[in-house]
């Protein structure tokens, strides 16, 4: 399945990798040639969760070894640094998060987002 990247994916997938400045698992920064490009954008509970696609609480920047890393090789890994990040209570809350409908709403969800981005800037 091809993954659909449009202007709120972007612009949130950005304000991640700005936010962390580096990868949130081996410390690899975003510098160099590349900048925060050389991050990418992780979902703890997947894209397809429309409730948790653009929550900071659901997402680290990690380089593209550790993102293969957790996202395929060692899920259980990046469940324990969740919960220790976000502690047991607030790991449970974005669970819970991430089951709840959410309709889709590209146009707010970008809204939103720039609006968060600007915080950081």
């Amino acid at each position: 399945m091809k993954i659909v990247i449009d202007k709120a994916d972007a612009l949130f997938s950005k304000y991640i990798r700005l936010r962390d400045k580096r990868c949130v698992r081996c410390g690899r920064p975003g510098d160099g040639k590349e900048g925060i490009n050389s991050l990418q954008n992780s979902h703890y509970f997947g894209r397809r969760s429309e409730s948790t696609r653009f929550d900071p609480e659901n997402c680290d920047a990690l380089c593209m070894g550790c993102h293969q890393r957790w996202g395929s090789e060692d899920k259980e890994a990046y469940r324990d640094f969740k919960i220790k990040q976000l502690g047991e209570d607030g790991f449970k809350k974005l669970r819970m998060r991430s089951e709840m409908y959410c309709k889709k709403d590209r146009k707010l969800a970008y809204l939103v987002v720039k609006k968060m981005l600007d915080t950081i800037k």
